[in-house]
């Protein structure tokens, strides 16, 4: 009996079942392999122009289609030695094709569904030990994969535009959020940094800013010893300076500028207008990402938000970018009151300004409409004017009470979750 067939057969199942574990270990959670991996830090795509971020899938791509190639070759190597070791072709009867396809079945059993199972389980153990294996495997099969690559960019050139690129953004980030989620090792804190930092490139400055009624601001011809009064009761230190309505900003004050002048100058100046720096005009639909290298190039702290008409819609600061990272940052000089509290986790007290994406995640029930942003404007919404305090509409059987009105503006909303049914109560 030639033994040879069967050696090959049962190296190209070796190879296979390798690959499967290899690849296995590579989707698990263990770090890409030549890929520096910081604890908490998972190796994700963001945008191509993030650090080392944006590199690491790419890489990881590249070992699991040269792994991919490798579990079919494995796969052809056995089959093929199988079938000579069979002498399957002088025998064309039932039989023989009956054997053919279980031994292939088992094959492909073994080598696909147990190993890549054994390389899942494993994780970074076995992403370590065969690390070598992975990098040998990807340089052999570097031309095969450059081929894969090509065609992926031929297919994509004859897709309509930005078609394949939208599919495959959207499903690596379901992909990254059920990660995240599942992730058990990970703190609430990490999770939802984690997952503001993968939703960071797609929020745009309407999102964020400090609405135009919140905005507080000094009109230009304002005089000095007011000027100084409304930037110290306002508490902020960049103020935008305006003619006539907040519609026409002309510049920014800094605080910091008009202390200066303040211990530098015996008698205050005649034209403290001369302190005014240039305001920076950004889209609504500007995203943050984009907004926030442009404040790190021009070392600007603030934009004003421009809306299609060429008025104001609002102000955006880094802070307020940052928050979207990192969530609410809390100083001094801000109000105690937070923007969620919850009671027994059915009962909560909300800012109207809370997003409905950030209530629904709190509540764990989905509150997001087409036409508003928050939940004091939902509740305007559906009252179909602007409520009086104390006055409650439901929401999916969530009772929502606008507790706090000032000046046509729901500031403080109660929300209470539907209550079960007690029996005997009532229909």
């Amino acid at each position: 009996m030639n033994v040879l067939p069967w050696l090959l057969a049962f190296a190209g199942a070796a190879i296979a079942a390798v690959a499967a574990v290899a690849d296995g270990a590579l989707l698990s959670d263990a770090p890409t392999i030549d890929t520096p991996a910081r604890d908490g830090v998972f190796p994700v795509a963001i945008e191509p122009h993030n650090s080392a971020l944006g590199h690491a899938l790419p890489k990881r791509e590249r070992q699991h289609r040269a792994l991919a190639f490798a579990r079919l070759l494995g796969h052809g190597l056995a089959g093929g030695a199988l079938a000579v070791a069979l002498d399957l072709g002088s025998r064309t009867t039932p039989s023989a094709v009956a054997v053919l396809i279980i031994t292939g079945l088992i094959t492909v059993t073994v080598a696909e569904s147990i190993a890549r199972a054994v390389g899942d389980a494993l994780g970074e153990r076995a992403a370590t030990l065969l690390a070598p294996v992975t990098v040998l495997v990807e340089r052999l099969m570097s031309p095969l994969v450059y081929v894969g690559e090509a065609l992926d960019r031929l297919v994509a050139s004859v897709m309509p535009d930005g078609e394949d690129d939208l599919d495959r953004r959207e499903e690596a980030a379901s992909q990254f959020r059920d990660v995240v989620s599942a992730e058990r090792d990970v703190s609430s804190d990490e999770r939802d940094l984690l997952l503001g930092v993968f939703s960071f490139g797609e929020t745009t400055a309407g999102e964020v800013m400090v609405p135009r009624v919140e905005v507080i601001g000094v009109e230009r011809d304002t005089p000095w010893s007011e000027v100084v009064d409304r930037v110290r009761s306002s508490q902020h230190s960049r103020i935008p300076v305006y003619d006539e309505t907040i519609d026409e900003i002309v510049g920014i004050l800094y605080a910091k500028d008009l202390l200066g002048a303040i211990v530098d100058d015996v008698e205050p100046p005649q034209e403290w207008t001369s302190l005014i720096r240039p305001a920076s005009f950004i889209p609504v639909s500007k995203r943050i990402a984009d907004l926030l290298r442009d404040f790190k190039s021009s070392r600007q702290h603030i934009a004003v938000v421009a809306d299609e008409y060429g008025g104001t819609a609002g102000l955006v600061t880094i802070e307020d970018i940052l928050e979207e990272l990192v969530g609410e940052i809390r100083d001094e000089y801000d109000d105690e009151e937070r923007s969620i509290e919850s009671e027994e986790d059915d009962r909560y007290w909300v800012s109207g300004r809370l997003t409905l994406d950030d209530l629904s995640e709190a509540v764990g029930h989905d509150f997001t409409r087409d036409d508003v942003t928050t939940v004091g404007g939902l509740v305007m919404e559906l009252v179909g004017r602007v409520p009086r305090a104390g006055e409650s509409v439901f929401i999916d059987g969530f009772r929502f009470i606008a507790e706090r009105v000032v000046r046509r503006k729901v500031e403080r909303v109660f929300i209470q979750r539907p209550q079960p049914r007690v029996p005997g109560t009532g229909s």
